[in-house]
């Protein structure tokens, strides 16, 4: 339906608020003479429907939608002539109908002859009010925070899509499109709000799938993967068109320098989305939460730079990572009341330099990096802003397959070839959501002609194609453990500002007594001496595994061999005694994600025996004057271990 055809929808709905003198429906029903539901109280006459529909309550609030369709919170004191007069500001002459206020009736004073009878005025405000009271308080308990479904796309109960496209629902059912109002379905709210395009209608023949330009507009630029990320940013705009009815939310980061054409890529993006697009170059977490309410349409951030405000960027990078499991997040008011928020928006983000870096959200992203684009190169054709949005979400819309069974098979096929590539299962959601739906899009025929290995079987190339072992972002995303142990090792020892060394690493790494061509190297850069009491005076301890298991041998009466066995330590090599309560070691990770005091639970993460040890028997060392109780790092076996 066109912008045309609604208006003349609202024209008609509008003809049928008649003057409440005039009787209702085909039964002809008089003012205030309607039938009353047994349960709810509202009218039941046929054609006497009330456009002001009662949702639920909550605490004091009473939820309703009014007569445009729009969801509203009302307390006890917005029941007013003026309050209830702009529920049904659609529908003027219906609260007159449903509960008329009568004026007195005229007669001659000489002769008793009735001059002018009476007529309706206006409407009686408490008995409105008792009635929407009462129909609410029936309607049952209703929370927004996880009834409301906001614009984009959703599924049903039974698994099947549905698009809400502000002032419509759209399904597809037997390959036919349907159109519902707005209002609630099967429990969920989708109230009336600022109109989106719709799903394209008309039949899709394959010489005018929009994909497929699509992905000839991107293949031109620049990529440094150039037969892998053109199809991942084609199947994010599939993921983000049906963000919604997703598991699970893929985000992409296309990564380059000046002149790479990545602000060309946004225009294209907000060209083919629209107003279906949440864009901004400088927003804040809390604006982005709140302007999308309960939507989940897409987000498209440009210059998401590490330089920026750290809070910001850290924040923004929160809600991603809520967003693509679909995570409910809290804040509180100033009032004392707690607002819940929950986003199921696909992100895209632009940059020069990565702003991501913790292994949580590296996982969840897929980063596009583009090369310098060639000077000479004519600029791609812009997308077709009119029909591109509406085809693509037509297409995803129609591939969903009843119950969510043809996504279900897609994502199965890609994620079996993804974990044969090396993916763990958050890669496999993240980049096997991202082929399901470019495959979706294109189809399998029309894929294997553009070279995109989305055939039958064909996905077995994609084990190589992203191979886990090639992704700089995989390769990159380590485990807390060990960003936690890294980040110990090589940030600047502060008080060590005028030493020969400046990182714990570095201390250690100068008592070398061998290079690493096995050459003796005497004596070492650093004596062993000055390395343990830099080190202490750092908050930290240095001991070698004999000094580890000194005071065990001495009260147990063992000997070193049964001592280092007992506690699975080498023979030899360095300990790293790391308090786990410190100020000098909060101060030395600080700005960290540990610097709280959460080190001693980030290093326990580790999974490899032997590397961290917290046996209360050998873990009680003399860190800086003071006896401590410290999570021991066995540096040997922690160089040793896999990084991921």
């Amino acid at each position: 339906m066109g912008k045309a055809a609604r208006d003349i929808e609202r024209q008609r709905k509008s003809r049928e608020d008649p003057h409440p003198m005039i009787p209702r429906g085909p039964d002809k029903v008089l003012a205030g003479k309607w039938t009353p539901d047994l349960v709810s109280g509202m009218p039941t006459d046929p054609g006497c429907e009330c456009p002001v529909q009662p949702i639920g309550f909550e605490g004091p609030y009473f939820y309703i939608t009014d007569s445009r369709d729009q969801f509203r919170t009302l307390k006890a004191a917005d029941f007013t002539q003026r309050g209830i007069q702009e529920w049904f500001s659609a529908t003027p002459n219906y609260p007159d109908w449903l509960a008329p206020r009568w004026s007195k009736p005229v007669y001659d004073k000489k002769t008793d002859e009735l001059v002018k009878p009476s007529e309706i005025v206006s409407f009686e405000v408490d008995d409105i009010a008792k009635l929407i009271f009462r129909a609410c308080s029936v309607a049952g308990f209703f929370s927004p925070d996880n009834k409301m479904r906001g614009r984009g796309a959703w599924t049903t109960n039974d698994g099947n899509i549905i698009y809400h496209a502000g002032d419509a629902l759209w399904s597809v059912k037997g390959g036919q499109w349907e159109r519902k109002k707005t209002g609630v379905h099967e429990g969920k709210l989708f109230p009336r709000l600022a109109t989106l395009a719709e799903p394209w209608q008309k039949p899709i023949p394959d010489d005018v799938n929009p994909a497929v330009k699509l992905l000839e507009i991107f293949r031109k630029w620049n990529w440094t993967r150039p037969n892998v990320d053109p199809e991942l940013l084609l199947g994010w705009i599939g993921c983000a068109m049906i963000g919604g009815a997703l598991r699970w939310r893929s985000s992409v980061l296309l990564l380059g320098d000046r002149s790479t054409g990545k602000s060309t890529l946004q225009e294209n993006l907000l060209r083919l989305f629209g107003d279906t697009l949440m864009q901004s170059s400088d927003p804040t977490a809390a604006f982005i939460y709140q302007s999308m309410a309960h939507d989940s349409r897409p987000v498209a951030l440009d210059e998401l730079e590490p330089d920026g405000d750290a809070s910001i960027l850290r924040k923004m990078v929160h809600l991603m990572r809520t967003s693509s499991s679909g995570a409910i997040g809290g804040r509180g008011g100033q009032s004392g009341q707690a607002t819940q928020f929950q986003m199921r928006s696909a992100f895209l983000f632009s940059a020069i330099n990565n702003p991501l870096h913790a292994a949580q959200d590296m996982s969840r992203c897929a980063v596009l990096r583009l090369k310098p684009l060639n000077p000479d190169q004519a600029a791609p054709a812009p997308v077709d802003e009119i029909t591109t949005g509406p085809m693509v979400l037509a297409l995803m819309m129609k591939a969903w397959g009843d119950h969510g069974h043809n996504f279900k098979w897609e994502l199965e096929r890609f994620t079996k070839a993804l974990k044969a590539g090396g993916h763990d299962r958050r890669g496999c959601d993240t980049y096997g959501t991202l082929l399901a739906c470019a495959s979706m899009m294109l189809g399998h025929e029309l894929g294997s002609k553009l070279g995109c290995a989305f055939g039958p079987d064909e996905e077995r190339e994609w084990s190589e194609r992203l191979a886990a072992d090639l992704l700089p972002e995989v390769q990159n995303a380590k485990p807390n453990y060990r960003q936690c142990v890294d980040r110990i090792l090589t940030s600047a020892v502060r008080i060590w500002r005028n030493s020969s060394h400046n990182t714990i690493g570095q201390a250690i790494y100068l008592t070398r007594t061998q290079d690493e061509d096995g050459k003796t190297i005497d004596p070492p850069v650093l004596d062993r001496g000055t390395a343990k009491r830099d080190i202490n005076m750092a908050g930290f301890g240095l001991f070698n595994t004999h000094e580890i298991v000194a005071g065990v041998m001495r009260r147990d009466k063992i000997n070193l061999e049964t001592a280092l066995q007992r506690f699975g330590l080498p023979k030899a090599g360095w300990v790293l005694a790391v308090p786990n309560s410190s100020t000098k070691v909060a101060e030395h990770l600080d700005g960290s994600d540990w610097a709280n005091g959460s080190w001693s639970d980030a290093l326990r993460q580790c999974p490899i025996e032997g590397v961290i040890i917290t046996d209360s028997a050998i873990n009680r060392h003399t860190i800086d004057g003071t006896q401590t109780r410290c999570t021991l790092i066995v540096l040997d076996k922690y160089h040793e271990a896999p990084e991921r």
